[in-house]
């Protein structure tokens, strides 16, 4: 799979029919979840991961008031202008099933290419089988741009923790918060 700049941006599992390399799309899922994880956990959200992955959720983030189960997907892939998201996971014998209220609170969707999140609640995806994301534009009604970027969807206020550390340093009692230099490397040619 090629990004828009015609460089592979996924982590390969090799050639596939046909010669084309295919993307490692459980490679993939990882590094998506840690880019959740570092995009989060800047933002001062406090987050932690569920032993195993037998759960329908990759994350769980404690907002003080409540914990919020977050279901990880990621897309490079274009159709119709838009990113496309299948909000589904697999069942045995029933094959694709649509995520519900009962499996996750949060679906938070990770568009590679253009290092952007949406952060959707489950309420707002519905029976639908995908999603589709239009961060460029090209949609005159992009259901789900209400969701970009929508970290406070768990509560409260959420900053990213560069400006808490500036107040606290303003602050009598101030405490240094060291943020991570790092970024996370999903795509490569940005």
């Amino acid at each position: 799979m090629t990004g828009r700049s015609g460089k592979t941006d996924l982590p390969s599992e090799g050639a596939g029919a046909g010669g084309k390399e295919r993307p490692n799309t459980k490679r993939t899922g990882e590094l998506a979840e840690a880019a959740f994880l570092h995009k989060a956990v800047g933002l001062g959200l406090k987050v932690t991961k569920p032993w195993g992955d037998s759960e329908r959720y990759d994350f769980v983030v404690d907002a003080g008031e409540r914990l919020w189960r977050v279901q990880i997907k990621c897309t490079a892939a274009v159709r119709a202008g838009g990113y496309h998201i299948q909000p589904i996971h697999y069942v045995y014998g029933k094959k694709k099933v649509t995520y519900t209220a009962e499996d996750i609170d949060v679906l938070a969707a990770y568009v590679i290419p253009l290092d952007v999140w949406y952060v959707v609640p489950i309420e707002a995806i519905g029976a639908g089988t995908s999603l589709r994301l239009y961060p460029e534009g090209g949609c005159k009604v992009a259901r789900f741009e209400q969701f970009r970027e929508r970290w406070d969807l768990f509560g409260g206020e959420v900053r990213p923790v560069s400006e808490v550390a500036e107040e606290d340093a303003e602050s009598s009692e101030s405490v240094l918060i060291r943020m991570p230099v790092w970024k996370p490397f999903i795509c490569r040619g940005k």
